[in-house]
């Protein structure tokens, strides 16, 4: 009887860590709500996964009739430019372990709006992996914290480098 209660309990520990590794992207992106994303329906989304997938440009026509472009697609994160004033920007991350709860995985979702590097503005929101809003910033690593801010950093960067090239 004992076998069987450590047996039962090894492989529900396997089932959990299994779920934990098994989370990626683009699941996340496929199951994410149209109100988050308004501009993108469901048909859109896969879209951009099997352009992706094809090795195709990822582009797409929104629900505006503008060009939306998925640029990166990894297992952890997901960039796009929906229009010329709006980068959207997705990582997956996992909050620091602490002695009450385990780690767990959540989804930093960074807007930035702006027609022009001078204007620019970002948002960042963070859900749970089922897209559950979270009230207050979850504990993250420092290395996540560097990496939210560079993709900040990074989406100026890109549109200063746009405009330069044009001029």
């Amino acid at each position: 009887m004992r076998r069987h209660w450590i047996l039962g309990l090894l492989l529900l520990l396997l089932v959990q860590m299994g779920r934990a590794e098994g989370l990626k992207m683009r699941e996340v992106f496929k199951q994410m709500p149209d109100s988050l994303l308004p501009y993108l329906s469901e048909n859109n989304r896969l879209d951009f996964i099997d352009f992706i997938d094809s090795k195709m440009k990822a582009e797409v026509k929104n629900r505006l009739g503008v060009t939306s472009e998925m640029t990166v697609l990894t297992d952890s994160t997901l960039s796009i430019r929906m229009s010329e004033a709006l980068q959207i920007d997705m990582l997956l991350l996992r909050t620091v372990e602490t002695a009450d709860a385990g780690s767990s995985e959540i989804i930093c979702l960074i807007e930035t709006f702006g027609a022009d590097s001078l204007s620019l503005e970002s948002t960042v929101r963070f859900f749970t992996s089922s897209w559950q809003l979270l009230n207050e910033p979850p504990s993250i690593s420092v290395s996540d914290q560097n990496t939210i801010s560079s993709k900040k950093v990074q989406t100026i960067l890109k549109r200063d480098d746009e405009i330069l090239k044009k001029n």
